[in-house]
This record gives C-alpha cells, sequence and structure tokens, in this order.
C-alpha cells in the first residue's frame, strides 16, 4: 500500500483516495516572468514521478497551474514594452517547450492560466465577505481576515498565538516572510503602477454592490483553480518546500473558510529544496541555471541527465545540484540504455522468467514507501549487475533477459528516464562513414577505422561499438 509524508501532520500516512479508485492531483505551477530556473524544475519533475506512480494504481486528474498576473508579472512586462499577455503568452511557451524536453508535459490533465478563472475568484471573494473573513480596506482592496481562522499557521507548525499577535497589519505584496504575518491581499485595488491590468467586477460590500477596478492576489488564484477542476475537497497537493507557508497556509486558510470544508487538502507533499554545489541558488552568485543552461552545457542529453538526477532523488531529501553530477548521471543514464538494448536483444521477443521477481517486488516497495525513487532505482541496477553477471558466465537466458527488460521498462515508465533508445536517426554523411569505418575494418586498417571511429564521436556525437552484430551507434 503506499504511504506518504504528510506536511500537514509531519507523519507517513497509508495514502487513501477521498473516491478511490479516482485521485485528484494539483501542483502550484510557474508564474511566467522569465525562464524557470532548476530548483522549480526539480519540484516539477518530482510532482510528475508521484503522477506516475499514482497511475499505476489510481484514475488521476493531474492538473498544474501557471500564474499569468502577479506583481513581477506587471514589472517585468512593462520593463520589456509589452503588454502582458504578449508578455506572458512568450514565457508560457518556453515553460512549456521545458516540460516536454523533461517529458514532464504528457501526465498534466490540465493547465489552467490564473486569468481564466477571475469570475472563479471573485465568487470565492465575495462568500468570504459575506461569511466575514474578508474586508475592504480605505483603498478599496479586499483582504483575508486571519484572525477569522483558528488554525491558521498549522500547515508550517508556526504558534497560532504568535501568529495572531503579528497579524494586525496587512500586507500587499503576493510573497512575504514568516515574521511578516499578517491579513493578505485576496484583491488588489488597481494604483497607476498596474497600467493596463485590471478587472473591473462589482462586489457587495456591507450590502451595497461596488466596482472595484483591480486584479485577484497570488493565493487566491491557486484555491479557485484547484477546486474548479479537483472539487471543494481533494487528494494530493504538491509543491516546492518554499511554497509551505504563506502561499499554501492561504489556499487552506481561503478554501476551508469559503466552503465549510475540512480539509481541503487530504495530503501536502512538499519537495525540498535544490542546492547548488552545496549552497543556495542565486543570480548574485552566478549559479542561477535553467533547462537551457543545461542544454547548453551538457547537449541534447541535458534534459534527461537532469531528471535523472532529480527521478532518482528522494522528494524530502535536500539535492545538490552540480556539473559533475550532472556528468555521473549522464554516464549512469546511458549506462542503463545500453544494457537494456543488450537485453532486448537476447530476449528476442521472449516471455519474461521470474527470476528477477524479487528486484521487481524491491521496486514496488520502494516507491510505495513514501516514493522512495533512489531505492528503486537501487533495485533497477542490482537486476542489472546480476543480468551482466549471468551473461558473463552464458547463463543468461532469453527469458531472464525479458524480465530484467520488464523491470527496466517499468522503471522507465515510473520515473521518466528514456531508457528505450532508439537508434540515432542517420543522415547520409553518418551513413557513409560507418561504410568506410566498415570497410577499413575488413581491410583489417584499424589505424583508418579508428580515425573514423573519432569523427563520429567528435564531430557528430555517435559513440560507434563494434559487435557480433556489427557497428552499433549510441550517443556520445
Amino acid at each position: 500500500m503506499l504511504s506518504l509524508y504528510n506536511s500537514l501532520t509531519r507523519r507517513v500516512e497509508p495514502f487513501e483516495p477521498l473516491h478511490p479508485p479516482k485521485v485528484g492531483v494539483y501542483t502550484c505551477g510557474p508564474t511566467v516572468y522569465g525562464h524557470v530556473h532548476i530548483g522549480n524544475w526539480s519540484t516539477f519533475v518530482a510532482a510528475d514521478v508521484l503522477v506516475r506512480w499514482l497511475r499505476e494504481r489510481y484514475e488521476v486528474t493531474y492538473v498544474q497551474n501557471i500564474t499569468d498576473v502577479e506583481d513581477k508579472i506587471i514589472r517585468d512586462s512593462q520593463a520589456a514594452g509589452q503588454d502582458r499577455k504578449t508578455f506572458t503568452d512568450h514565457w508560457t511557451k518556453i515553460y512549456l517547450d521545458g516540460l516536454e524536453q523533461l517529458d514532464a508535459r504528457r501526465m498534466i490533465d490540465h493547465l489552467p492560466l490564473a486569468t481564466e478563472h477571475i469570475e472563479g475568484m471573485v465568487a470565492m471573494i465575495q462568500t468570504l465577505l459575506d461569511k466575514g473573513h474578508a474586508y475592504m480596506a480605505e483603498d478599496g482592496s479586499i483582504y483575508y481576515r486571519v484572525s477569522s481562522f483558528p488554525t491558521y499557521g498549522e500547515l508550517a507548525h508556526l504558534d497560532p498565538e504568535s501568529l495572531m499577535a503579528g497579524a494586525s497589519g496587512r500586507v500587499a505584496a503576493d510573497e512575504y516572510e514568516k515574521d511578516q504575518v499578517a491579513d493578505f491581499a485576496l484583491w488588489k485595488a488597481y494604483v497607476p503602477a498596474d497600467g493596463e491590468v485590471w478587472w473591473s467586477p462589482a462586489f457587495v460590500i456591507d450590502g451595497t454592490a461596488q466596482i472595484l477596478d483591480g486584479r485577484p492576489g497570488w493565493h487566491i488564484e491557486c484555491s479557485v483553480m484547484s477546486m474548479k477542476l479537483l472539487g471543494e475537497e481533494f487528494d494530493i497537493h504538491m509543491g516546492g518546500e518554499d511554497l509551505l507557508f504563506p502561499h499554501h497556509q492561504n489556499e487552506i486558510a481561503q478554501s476551508e473558510a469559503a466552503t465549510g470544508h475540512t480539509p481541503f487538502v487530504r495530503v501536502w507533499l512538499h519537495r525540498r529544496h535544490l542546492r547548488v554545489d552545496g549552497g543556495k541558488m542565486s543570480k548574485s552568485l552566478k549559479n542561477f541555471y535553467t533547462i537551457e543552461d543545461v542544454i547548453d552545457r551538457c547537449g541534447p542529453d541535458g534534459p534527461a541527465s537532469f531528471r535523472y538526477l532529480v527521478a532518482t532523488s528522494h522528494y524530502r531529501h535536500s539535492l545538490d545540484f552540480s556539473w559533475s553530477a550532472m556528468d555521473r548521471a549522464h554516464a549512469t543514464r546511458r549506462g542503463l540504455v545500453e544494457a537494456r538494448t543488450r537485453f532486448a536483444k537476447l530476449a528476442e521477443g521472449a516471455k519474461a522468467s521470474t527470476t528477477f521477481q524479487a528486484f521487481e517486488d524491491r521496486f514496488t516497495a520502494a516507491m510505495d514507501d513514501d516514493l522512495s525513487t533512489s531505492e528503486a532505482i537501487a533495485s533497477v541496477h542490482d537486476a542489472v549487475g546480476e543480468a551482466n553477471r549471468r551473461a558473463h558466465g552464458d547463463a543468461l537466458t532469453p527469458e531472464d533477459a525479458a524480465s530484467v527488460v520488464a523491470l527496466m521498462d517499468r522503471a522507465d515508465r515510473v520515473l521518466g528516464l528514456a531508457l528505450k533508445e532508439e537508434g540515432p536517426a542517420l543522415s547520409s554523411e553518418v551513413q557513409a562513414l560507418l561504410d568506410q569505418r566498415a570497410a577499413a575494418r575488413a581491410s583489417r586498417n584499424w589505424a583508418e577505422s579508428d580515425r573514423l571511429r573519432d569523427v563520429l564521436r567528435d564531430e557528430h556525437g555517435l559513440v560507434v561499438k563494434d559487435t557480433s552484430n556489427g557497428q552499433e551507434l549510441t550517443k556520445a
């Protein structure tokens, strides 16, 4: 049975869906105002692995939002001389391209934009006003009254009394620190700095309808989008640990106050921070990396190597990113790709034996144990090692090879490691080099054969290996 660590209870608990076999999952997506950094990508990959594993047993609806109206978007779109939609459309496309590169797009069922749900946000804010959980300030903004929600701070395990003592003020910013606990903005009154970004809904305040030009606060967006697509109560909410407070706590407060349903979410999962070379990632330290940086540094296989690095580390452990770690991830994944190719050839369509069932059981147990992906991939490597030992002793049958391939394919399906590599598409130039090399080997011209091997590697990024079946190509 699957067990998950619930940030709300701080315990690993058996996962019991609200409406089995259906499961609803929501992940806070990006605010689209620039390149997404690798710390955010580590969260999105972890969420993708979660959904892949859930889909081994359940019917999952997976929602990931895109925030396309927020303080930084307004600031940076104006600096770029673009209207909000043109600006966010550009960065949304780049984000979606990144999802594709990391094979994290196809699991997502819904990618709602915040601006598509303004009407729902207005309706929820009105409900909070009607129930006394919100009020209008002098400037026309609407704030959530933190003191009206007795368990505020529970998700982050902050002391309610100290929080209430600091909650008499208000914060207009979308993001703030724990020591800035205060009533937070649900609707932000228009100010000249907002430029052309505003909506004009009518709110009923103390029995009187008033048009309040402005825009939603950040926190209300996720509550409305998640409940619209998953219901007023759903199973799992995931995000980076930086969102635990205040964002996720504010989601709980406004959602439960509006609907009366508790809990709003049954399980809260948080991906630990990604560190770079043992320290914090920061633009000032020049170690703020994006997936584009990974591709520039590591080539076309960079996203797959990064995904391997993230997907095979436990989501509750801080991941230390470095270029040397990326090199190791690349080499390890390539080793698995090549191993699968060898075993698949030996299997030749044979029916899988049960010889490697213990490794399969280990993989399942690890994934069910709070998504222990590091132990799960260890079971795969151990299976490959055992299969290699048997193969070297001519004791690996086609049926056994098929069993190893089945395990590797399951790991591939769950972790998204791209182990089933198709042979690289060959240009006429590459094919000509291979033909020349084959001729050189046939004439025992080893120097020319080695020269052509180096040309294929250095100029075309291809590694050629000589096997009993002829020359085999893989990506360098």
